[in-house]
């Protein structure tokens, strides 16, 4: 188990995860992360290996067939090696919440001390660029990277970006300066107002030639956009409301028969 201050990731299971790649996906602009993510877990049919725990997080648990699981839980995909005994395996990170801002530093060094005590050899994350209007054509994707990482923007020809990244890409790219395990930040452009399933599976075309043993065909993705956005759109949408109505309870106080 790694825990900073009161951030914990429980691990459920003791499998190897020595060489793999980690790819993290919270809810972001265009949630091109939480649909990225969603979407690798259901394709390679990859199993719960850990969660995620705060008491800052909101009380919210997310249910299977009646069975419930951690806002933020990770998963890893089946080893799968090729002929010249070169391996690939995949972590995946997903967020069913939005944590709050003052702890994205926290997460993200949590995140990069559990990847490095599990020997993760290089941890992307996702985040989304807001635009006003549809994206016509495929998404601009560009990358950053910490200086372990800096080699891989020319390797895989990534179009390097300039600017500002926050949000919980921000803290883990934060919380990877100095360190000797590579991160890189992919940033695609994204619709600011609705999930853009468009702009994951790009994303997820871009990470491809980093694990090319793996099969990640976004056809499916593409064809099924519009559902799998309203889907995304609807678990957040619930999220939102729940939450909604927790703190309006809270401001109202107790009923009149406990005054």
């Amino acid at each position: 188990m790694v825990e900073v201050s009161d951030v914990r990731i429980v691990d459920t299971r003791d499998e190897s995860l020595k060489g793999a790649m980690m790819v993290v996906g919270f809810p972001t602009h265009g949630l091109v992360g939480s649909v990225a993510a969603s979407y690798l877990v259901h394709s390679l049919d990859m199993t719960l290996v850990a969660y995620m725990i705060s008491e800052e997080f909101p009380p919210t648990v997310i249910m299977e067939e009646g069975v419930v699981s951690a806002p933020v839980r990770f998963y890893a995909s089946k080893l799968v090696c090729g002929v010249d005994r070169s391996c690939d395996q995949l972590v995946v990170v997903i967020a069913d919440i939005q944590p709050p801002v003052g702890m994205l530093n926290r997460l993200g060094q949590v995140l990069l001390d559990w990847a490095e005590a599990r020997g993760i050899q290089l941890v992307v994350a996702i985040e989304g660029q807001p635009i006003e209007s549809e994206v016509r054509g495929d998404a601009r994707v560009v990358a950053m990277a910490n200086r372990a990482a800096a080699p891989l923007l020319e390797k895989y020809t990534f179009q390097a970006a300039n600017g500002v990244v926050t949000g919980l890409a921000g803290g883990i790219l934060l919380g990877a300066i100095g360190r000797t395990t590579p991160v890189l930040c992919l940033v695609a452009q994204a619709h600011k107002d609705y999930p853009d399933a468009r702009a994951a599976a790009k994303v997820i075309e871009t990470v491809n030639p980093l694990v090319p043993l793996l099969v990640l065909d976004t056809k499916p993705l593409r064809e099924k956009a519009r559902q799998i956005e309203a889907e995304v759109r609807k678990t957040l949408q619930q999220t939102r409301e729940s939450m909604s109505a927790i703190r309006t309870a809270e401001a109202e106080g107790p009923g009149e028969m406990y005054r």
